[in-house]
């Protein structure tokens, strides 16, 4: 059984001190210890945003969030939403524009759009489809939801954050430094596992392939947060958020397919919440930040109790799911190194355009000299055990030229190893990957 512990958080703007099991989700200790059933149990993956809430403002699929993550923290559900007995401009406009039906994903949709509107007051369309985009309905369809949301832009009140209750000391594992958190490792090898946003690991834990009362939360160590511009290149901590990359404008000028390559992933709510030390850590051979950091030269920085070292990011993986990283170690950050002039891009085929993984994905990074490309990378995810870095199609796109492109296209065949799955065969992506490969090439040089 999970020991019990204190955790503290304004709810609905009230406090609430609560002592529950350590393995207890955020969605747990709202419909089962609160009675706000308001946000709901659907996929348990992140997928379908049923379960949104608002922690700190921000959407957050609350199935892949631990309880004890919320410590001290701001959140809002479905049921704080209205005041004094009127419903928010938001749930008013649902109603009026017939955006409602079953009401089993409309929370989510309404609070996913209340951060939205808070953190972007007068959106354009486009926004307002992306604020949704991690949210969906298979009743209303999403013309009326579309509406109701334009329809609040103009009586949405003023986003108010009121400050929590300062949280309880903490009686589980919650470390403040990166040092704790080693030591915490080594002292419980083989016990304890890291959590940074969940995404991957709360899925796996629902489907019972790892204990939820065995993980450690990373998300309060100030020195893996954040991106920075440290001189010769960019440094970018492990449990940095999608969102936060892919809004970065250092990312954006330095390591522009990365930036894109976040962008993609998920919907708004796991873009909040995952992180990138976990999308290499957890090592899919699709994991859509790999090909960019591999165009990008990047290098990943593991530290254990004892030891610090640099890893080229193509020699991290060692197979699916696998990396070079000891039990006592910690992906701490990734440092991009700056090349002037760089062009770079991700494009990614997945079954649709969002909230699905990528059937295979290219990232590429060039530099040209008198337009002819002096220095090439190219990688492909989803097309091999690991990500493949394409020498061979590098060196053709080093000639030049439309047949330089041609050759490359029958090199970038022969470099991956495609199998046949469930999602897709390997003879479409083979072919798949010579098409992206010259979307990307015309991209890149018409820059």
């Amino acid at each position: 059984m999970a020991d019990p512990i204190d955790v503290a958080l304004t709810l609905n703007r009230q406090p609430v001190r609560l002592r529950i099991p350590s393995d207890r989700r955020l969605l747990d200790l709202l419909r089962e210890d609160l009675h706000l059933t308001g946000a709901k149990e659907g996929c348990g993956k992140g997928e379908c945003g049923s379960c949104t809430v608002l922690v700190n403002g921000q959407a957050v699929n609350a199935c892949l969030m631990m309880a004890y993550q919320a410590d001290g923290a701001v959140v809002e559900s479905i049921e704080g939403l209205a005041e004094d007995n009127r419903l928010h401009p938001l749930q008013d406009a649902f109603v009026d524009k017939g955006a409602v039906q079953c009401g089993f994903c409309i929370p989510g949709m309404v609070l996913a759009a209340k951060a939205l509107l808070d953190r972007k007051p007068q959106p354009t369309a486009d926004e307002v489809r992306e604020g949704i985009s991690g949210n969906l309905c298979r009743c209303t369809g999403y013309a009326k939801v579309l509406a109701a949301v334009t329809r609040a832009v103009q009586t949405r009140p003023s986003p108010r954050l009121t400050a929590a209750t300062p949280p309880a000391a903490p009686r589980y594992y919650r470390p403040r430094s990166l040092e704790e958190a080693l030591e915490i490792l080594a002292q419980r090898a083989g016990e304890a596992q890291p959590l940074a946003g969940g995404t991957d690991l709360l899925v796996e834990a629902q489907d019972g392939q790892v204990s939820r009362a065995g993980l450690f939360d990373l998300t309060a160590i100030p020195e893996i947060k954040g991106v920075e511009d440290r001189g010769n290149h960019v440094f970018v901590g492990a449990v940095t958020t999608h969102a936060q990359i892919a809004a970065a404008p250092i990312v954006l000028r330095h390591a522009p397919a990365l930036a894109e390559a976040c962008a993609a992933i998920g919907g708004p709510q796991i873009r909040n919440r995952g992180t990138l030390g976990g999308n290499l850590a957890n090592a899919a051979p699709t994991a859509d930040t790999a090909p960019a950091l591999f165009v990008a030269d990047a290098v990943v920085e593991l530290v254990s109790v004892s030891s610090r070292r640099d890893v080229a990011i193509t020699d991290l993986f060692t197979g699916p799911h696998r990396t070079v990283l000891a039990a006592d170690e910690l992906i701490a950050s990734v440092r991009i190194p700056k090349r002037p002039g760089v062009r770079a891009a991700f494009l990614r085929l997945s079954q649709r355009q969002g909230l699905a993984v990528s059937k295979l994905s290219l990232a590429a990074a060039m530099t040209f000299k008198d337009g002819h490309p002096d220095w090439v990378r190219i990688a492909l995810g989803g097309v091999a055990p690991t990500v493949v870095r394409a020498f061979e199609t590098e060196k053709a796109l080093m000639v030049g030229g439309y047949e330089a492109l041609r050759q490359a296209q029958d090199a970038v065949r022969q470099e991956i190893e495609p199998a046949d799955d469930l999602r897709s065969t390997a003879e479409y992506r083979r072919e798949m990957a010579a098409v992206l490969l010259a979307r990307v090439v015309r991209r890149l040089a018409e820059a």
